[in-house]
């Protein structure tokens, strides 16, 4: 087994899908027993003949690097080198990439990192893409990497994971796309992104095993069961920004941090009084859906793979849009983020298009679920009576555009919130950390100018005009 040599062609590659040498090691030995007894893997790296399953064959031809890019979840890529000597006929005598997510040794809370829950809408998507080219619609799937096995057993590798294709293409980590050759492709890959985005939500996720996804089947009768998506997302956001601010040491709050704390609740306030009147579509959400979670392909503006869905859920799939929509008012990544954004950018002669091209063009492909009578533990017959389902509103998707971006504005400052309060604590103290709790105030009035610029309709109505 080798860690790989320093010097890969990772200039062949997207900047998402370089490498690098292990940094959170695995025990390759276990491992290589492990996948000798999956039967998918097995027939993958060995045939159908068992009598080829040599694990120590195996192992001598692993070959492990680590992605250097974003993954919470440490990734890793698996190649099976191909055998110096065999009978030229052999199609399994090649060399072979895999690539393995795992969650990290040290765990904030049981619910994070939630590998699983990637690995099952994986697997349905899988089945239902299957449909899709039996039917010939594949114009309406879901491009992902296939999924292989998934390990429970902390003991293998010191944690659970998974193992999945590698698909080879381009991942952008700029939204600006700085790589592709002109503008007309930078064009057609946003329309393509958009297209999937679409697809996505389109899912008839109560058909394909996910009609208790994202934990819908543990909630109570009773409960939250008449609460819209946001609805639910405030008052858990709420409840875990509380308890951060307690965790907080009173003596490393500086002002501008009391002040956006208290900018914090005053916006949820503000969130929470719109909430019941939101569009709340219903479907099946990627949770993070934004330019580098994608994969292109090597030289075509077309994604053939989405990545990241380990904050997949079933809810309003304006969220995703506007996950998308942020990268507008962030800067770009010379101006500090940490994140690159398109905000202080000249658009016009990019081929990038603007957030009201990225409303039209999405809302040309989507297809919304809205459910009628809101069920806890819903069978696919019962599911599918319980929704009505109409193409998107690019009006309604306007006049709710600021609305569905300050909350995930509001989402992800309370992120940020946690990664000041575990730099406070001691927890977190590396540099990074306090660089990035110190943009908490930076995004909270990024924030409120979105709420002032862009309001949601007046309470009691679904329609209405936000400017974009």
């Amino acid at each position: 087994m080798s860690n790989g040599s320093a010097n890969s062609k990772s200039s062949a590659i997207g900047d998402g899908q370089r490498t690098t040498k292990i940094r959170n090691s695995i025990d390759a030995s276990s491992l290589t027993s492990w996948m000798v007894l999956q039967p998918a893997l097995a027939d993958l790296f060995f045939g159908s003949d068992t009598s080829k399953r040599n694990k120590s064959e195996l192992e001598d031809r692993l070959e492990i690097r680590q992605f250097g890019f974003g993954q919470s979840n440490p990734t890793y890529l698996l190649t099976i080198k191909s055998r110096t000597k065999s009978d030229p006929g052999d199609t399994k005598n090649k060399s072979i990439q895999l690539v393995l997510r795992r969650k990290p040794n040290k765990i904030a809370h049981p619910s994070s990192h939630a590998l699983h829950r990637e690995y099952r809408v994986l697997n349905s998507l899988t089945r239902y893409n299957q449909q899709l080219a039996e039917s010939g619609e594949e114009e309406k799937s879901v491009p992902i990497p296939h999924p292989y096995a998934y390990c429970e057993d902390k003991s293998i590798i010191g944690a659970e994971f998974y193992i999945m294709e590698y698909v080879k293409g381009r991942i952008f980590v700029d939204p600006r796309m700085s790589s592709m050759q002109s503008e007309g492709e930078r064009a057609l890959a946003y329309h393509d992104a958009l297209r999937v985005l679409a697809n996505i939500h389109n899912v008839p996720w109560w058909s394909v095993g996910l009609e208790k996804h994202g934990g819908r089947a543990s909630t109570k009768s009773g409960g939250e069961k008449n609460q819209a998506y946001i609805e639910r997302q405030l008052e858990r956001l709420l409840q875990v920004t509380s308890r951060q601010s307690k965790l907080m040491k009173s003596k490393d709050k500086s002002e501008d941090l009391e002040r956006a704390e208290q900018s914090l609740h005053q916006m949820a306030k503000n969130l929470r009084q719109h909430a019941k009147n939101c569009p709340n579509a219903f479907g099946l959400l990627h949770g993070d859906f934004k330019i580098d979670n994608l994969i292109f392909h090597p030289t075509k503006p077309r994604v053939i793979a989405i990545l990241d869905w380990e904050l997949s859920t079933l809810g309003d799939g304006y969220c995703d849009l506007a996950n998308l929509c942020m990268m507008y008012f962030m800067p770009t990544i010379e101006k500090g983020w940490g994140v690159a954004g398109l905000g202080d950018m000249i658009l016009y002669g990019t081929g990038i298009p603007d957030r009201d091209r990225v409303l039209s063009t999405y809302c040309e492909f989507s297809q919304h679920h809205y459910q009628t009578m809101k069920q806890i533990h819903p069978t696919p017959s019962s599911a599918s009576k319980s929704l009505t389902i109409r193409p998107a509103s690019y009006d309604e998707a306007k006049a709710w555009a600021g609305f569905y971006l300050s909350f995930l504005f509001f989402k992800n400052c309370v992120i940020v919130h946690g990664v000041a309060q575990r730099a406070s604590s001691g927890v977190a103290s590396s540099a990074m950390a306090h660089r990035v709790a110190k943009l908490l105030p930076e995004m909270v009035k990024v924030n409120w100018k979105i709420w002032n610029e862009y309001p949601p309709p007046e309470t009691g109505s679904k329609a209405g005009y936000s400017k974009l």
